[in-house]
C-alpha cells in the first residue's frame, strides 16, 4: 500500500488496494486507521454495485443505441478497467471466488449451486468477516429495495455473511461495506418502456445469427441494461442526499458475462469479461 510522508494511506494506495480486493485479489486485514484526511470520514465506506449476467453493453464501454448515463457517469469520474474478467461464467462459482478472493477450483466452489455445500477450508474467510473484525458494518441488499436481502449465491457455508440489509442499520459514525445486487439483466428480461431500442439497429456480435428473433432479444437485454442504470442512479442520488458520497468508494461490476449464446455458462470471453468496476474516486481521499 502506498502511503503518504505522514504515513496515512493516500488515496491512489487505497483504490488501487480496495480494487484488488474486489477483482478477486486478497484484502490482507485493514487496520482501524486506514486513511486519515482532515473534514473526511477516517474509514471510507465501501461499495459494491453488482449486476448479474452483464458484459461490457453499456454506453461507457462503446455500445451504440443503450443510454446509461449513471454507469457512464461512474466511469467518466473514476477508473473503467477495460480487461476485467471473472473467475467463472456462472454466478455461485464467481460470487464464491468473489468472497473469498480464492479462486473456486482451490476451495472447493467450482460447481454451480453444489448440493450439499460443505464449509470452507481451514484459514479461508469471507471479505465480510475482515471487514467486519476491522469495524465496517456489513450489509447485502436486494437493488433499491432496502427491506430485502441481496443475493447470496455461493457454494459453500459460512456462517452470517452480513450484519443486516441496509447500511442505515448501522451505528452512528461506523463505516460500511455493502453489496447491492441487481437482477434487471438476469432473464426473463424486461422491458424498459420508457426508452425502447430498435432491434433493427443493434449491432450484434458476428456469431450470431442475423435473424429478427436475435434483434429482439438482444435489444431486449439493451433495454434491462437502461432499467439497471436508472437502479444505478437512485443508489448514488441516495448516497448524495445522505451526504454519504464524498465518503464512499464505489464499485460497480457484473458477476459474470451476459446471458446469451457463448455467454453466461460457457467459458468464452462473453461469459466470463465484465464491465467492472468504475471505481468512484471524484473523492479526495
Amino acid at each position: 500500500m502506498k502511503r503518504a510522508r505522514d504515513g496515512t494511506l493516500d488515496r491512489r494506495g487505497f483504490v488501487s488496494t480496495t480494487a484488488a480486493a474486489a477483482g478477486g485479489l486478497m484484502l490482507g486485514g485493514l487496520p482501524r486507521s486506514i486513511i486519515h484526511v482532515e473534514g473526511r470520514q477516517e474509514r471510507p465506506n465501501i461499495l459494491w454495485l453488482i449486476a448479474e449476467d452483464l458484459s461490457p453493453d453499456l454506453g461507457c464501454y462503446g455500445t451504440h443505441h443503450v443510454h446509461t448515463p449513471n454507469i457512464d457517469r461512474l466511469a467518466r469520474e473514476g477508473t473503467r478497467f477495460t480487461h476485467a474478467f471473472a473467475t467463472a461464467p456462472v454466478c455461485s462459482a464467481s460470487r464464491s471466488a468473489l468472497m473469498t478472493s480464492m479462486y473456486q477450483t482451490s476451495i472447493g466452489a467450482h460447481q454451480h449451486r453444489t448440493d450439499p455445500k460443505g464449509p470452507l477450508p481451514d484459514g479461508i474467510r469471507v471479505i465480510t468477516e475482515q471487514f467486519r473484525e476491522a469495524g465496517w458494518f456489513t450489509c447485502n441488499q436486494a437493488g433499491t429495495n432496502r427491506e430485502q436481502a441481496g443475493k447470496t449465491d455461493l457454494n459453500f457455508t459460512a456462517g452470517e455473511l452480513f450484519d443486516g440489509i441496509d447500511w442505515a442499520e448501522r451505528s452512528s459514525g461506523q463505516p460500511f461495506f455493502a453489496q447491492v445486487n441487481f437482477s434487471e439483466t438476469h432473464r426473463n428480461f424486461t422491458r424498459d418502456p420508457d426508452r425502447p431500442v430498435d432491434p433493427d439497429q443493434v449491432d450484434l456480435p458476428p456469431y450470431y445469427p442475423d435473424h429478427p428473433v436475435t434483434r429482439r432479444d438482444w435489444a431486449d437485454y439493451l433495454e434491462c441494461a437502461q432499467n439497471l442504470d436508472r437502479k444505478i442512479g437512485a443508489v448514488l442520488a441516495r448516497l448524495e442526499e445522505e451526504g454519504l458520497a464524498e465518503d464512499t468508494i464505489v464499485f460497480f461490476f457484473g458477476d459474470h458475462g451476459r446471458a446469451h449464446v457463448r455467454g453466461k455458462q460457457f467459458l468464452y470471453e462473453g461469459g466470463g469479461r465484465e464491465e467492472r468496476a468504475r471505481v468512484r474516486s471524484a473523492m479526495d481521499w
